[in-house]
């Protein structure tokens, strides 16, 4: 293990080691942990009730391999972040809402299901968010296809 590493990162990989994908320390402040979908709701509740890490925000990004999707937490106290990745379909990208762990959640992904089309899995209000209620269905200003 990098010499870089503190405890909660630690404890993320011995807790999660068969759910991590791929576990990368881009820089010692900053990690990113790719994880299947299928996996998001039990590692995004142990980071934020368990290790009591910060939710920060979600990302998204159209990319070659599909829709990606990061669930960026911080570990304030140590100046630390870690960024859960997700991999989506492009032709049908879901992938759980994680809103009723984290409710500041529900705002941010009712933003990327607009520019991306990303359906979130039992989210509390799918609505439209940015994208007027005219906008048409299935056109997506972040898609790159």
């Amino acid at each position: 293990m990098a010499k870089t590493e503190i405890e909660p990162i630690k404890a993320i990989r011995e807790r999660f080691s068969k759910e991590i994908i791929e576990f990368r320390e881009h820089s010692e402040r900053r990690y990113y942990v790719l994880i299947d979908k299928k996996d998001l709701l039990k590692v995004v509740n142990s980071l934020f009730n368990d290790l009591k890490a910060r939710y920060v925000i979600e990302t998204g990004l159209d990319t070659p391999e599909g829709i990606e999707i990061l669930y960026h937490f911080s570990f304030d106290n140590l100046g630390k972040v870690v960024s859960l990745r997700v991999l989506l379909s492009s032709e049908a990208p879901e992938v759980e809402s994680i809103s009723p762990i984290v409710k500041g959640a529900q705002w941010i992904e009712r933003e990327i299901q607009d520019i991306l089309g990303v359906k979130f899995l039992n989210h509390p209000d799918p609505r439209r968010f940015i994208l007027a209620d005219d906008w048409p269905e299935g056109v997506y200003p972040y898609r790159k296809r």
